[in-house]
């Protein structure tokens, strides 16, 4: 039997001569001005504020020195789903799910090797108003990773024998989306309540994907992907960095024209018409049990500051929905619908801003047998309230309630990076939360402002509903009215 070269008494008299020896170094280490032992102490940081530059080209820089490990960086392009043509339904969809294929510079596969070589992650985010393309990692590789952006969005390829061999990633984004019941019920609300570019989907139809290629998205890119429509956005970067990643969003005419594949192109030659509310009412059947609906009237424009500030006081009077996870919420929306539903049921408010127009209104999450009395007791109650308004208690629990959102907001990096991706233009205004702070305790926000808000939402333009799931007891509109 093999016997062990050191005994367990030699292995402890080892580590007690290692013990007592650095015992002995550490009393003659000297101190250094960074702590003892070298342990670096606790910097204080200054608090940078959001910097806004213009270029003579019109693009748009943001940025907020945050002092974080990590830099994220995006180029926001004012190209979302209200801009797309009749005929190009859903090209948004396209640019979206194709975001990384080969640019001008660089091929697919370089660019995913880079990326992963440097650590960085890469999306891209469609909304109805903007197309987000985003990348963060460590701060060390930001040149080297945010440089990344200027081929993706200005110098796209659009290869056809790519987007074909790709196109399974684009059946595979429906069959998610067809899997989601809150980003089809989002769908069918924006199409029942607006008519214009607003009411376009975020996924494309199976009937639309057969008819969307390379083409309709080079058109679609040539045509409104220009500087005067792009910011640069970025957090835990210098701004002058950022300015200098800036000047290489160069944009020329692509090649592609000249390309084989790429003959016959029809461009865009008119800009969509305005947006505008209508109301009314979407309806999709389906055999789930959870039905979703979302009741909304017309909201408040993003250019209306001041009506902005004044829906977010609104919506909070109403309830935004739990503060603690996996709980239901004790809002008074909450409270009407758990009055009369026999199984558990989910009751939220939500606040849209558009250039054009916005959407305020409630989502609701119900069991199929509860739906008539859910729907018409939360109705019932959303009306009241526009209708009555509130009193000052109400108002300054509101008041209170919405500082708090507000400053713990500020708190997470990536909250306020998402913040200036709405409006970077103004981001050093939006997302300034002791100047809103300070705003919220002016004469101008009281609770006679908000009352006159809200009967401007009720006696608007009638109310749309959007419905998903087994409706055979939902109510409709008619019956909201009566």
């Amino acid at each position: 039997m093999a016997t062990c070269k050191y005994s367990f008494n030699a292995l402890r008299r080892a580590s007690s001569s290692a013990a007592v020896a650095s015992s002995v170094n550490q009393r003659n280490v000297p101190q250094t001005k960074t702590g003892q032992f070298g342990v670096p102490q606790r910097i204080s940081l200054p608090k940078e504020s959001i910097n806004v530059t213009k270029l003579p080209n019109g693009l748009v820089v943001a940025s907020m020195e945050n002092h974080s490990p990590l830099f994220r960086v995006a180029a926001v392009v004012d190209a979302g789903a209200k801009y797309e043509p009749y005929e190009m339904r859903g090209v948004t969809t396209l640019l979206r799910v194709f975001s990384n294929l080969s640019t001008k510079y660089v091929s697919q596969v370089g660019l995913t090797k880079n990326l992963e070589r440097l650590g960085a992650n890469f999306k891209c985010i469609q909304t109805r108003e903007q197309m987000i393309y985003s990348i963060e990692g460590l701060r060390s590789e930001l040149t080297h990773g945010a440089q990344f952006l200027v081929p993706i969005v200005c110098y796209p390829m659009f290869k056809p024998h790519e987007v074909n061999d790709e196109h399974e990633r684009l059946e595979l984004d429906h069959d998610l989306y067809l899997q989601a019941p809150e980003l089809q019920l989002n769908d069918l609300l924006h199409n029942a309540a607006f008519k214009g570019g607003l009411s376009r989907a975020l996924s494309v139809s199976p009937e639309m994907m057969k008819k969307l290629s390379h083409k309709q998205m080079y058109s679609f890119h040539s045509h409104y992907y220009t500087p005067d429509r792009i910011s640069l956005v970025g957090t835990g970067c210098n701004h002058q960095t950022l300015v200098q990643i800036a000047d290489k969003f160069r944009f020329s005419p692509l090649d592609c024209v000249y390309t084989p594949g790429f003959g016959n192109l029809k461009l865009i030659d008119s800009e969509p018409e305005p947006s505008k509310y209508k109301g009314g009412e979407l309806r999709r059947d389906t055999q789930s049990s959870l039905v979703h609906i979302a009741l909304a009237c017309e909201g408040v424009s993003s250019k209306d500051e001041k009506g902005v500030l004044t829906s977010s006081l609104l919506n909070e009077v109403m309830g935004k929905g739990p503060n603690i996870k996996w709980s239901a919420g004790s809002n008074r929306l909450q409270r009407a619908a758990q009055a009369v539903a026999d199984a558990p049921c989910l009751v939220s408010s939500f606040n849209l801003h558009y250039t054009e127009s916005g959407l305020f209104g409630v989502h609701i999450m119900c069991n199929k047998n509860d739906t008539n009395k859910v729907v018409k007791a939360v109705w019932n109650e959303f009306s009241k309230v526009l209708k009555n308004g509130i009193n000052k208690e109400d108002f300054n629990l509101a008041k209170k309630k919405l500082q708090v959102n507000l400053q713990m907001t500020a708190e997470q990096s990536s909250d306020v990076f998402s913040k200036m991706l709405i409006q970077p233009d103004v981001s050093d205004r939006s997302t300034d939360v002791q100047s809103i702070l300070a705003q919220l305790e002016q004469g101008d926000y009281t609770n006679d402002s908000i009352n006159q808000l809200a009967k401007k939402i009720l006696t608007g333009k009638p109310p749309t509903v959007a419905s998903i799931g087994n409706l055979k007891s939902m109510p409709y509109l008619d019956d909201l009215k009566a």
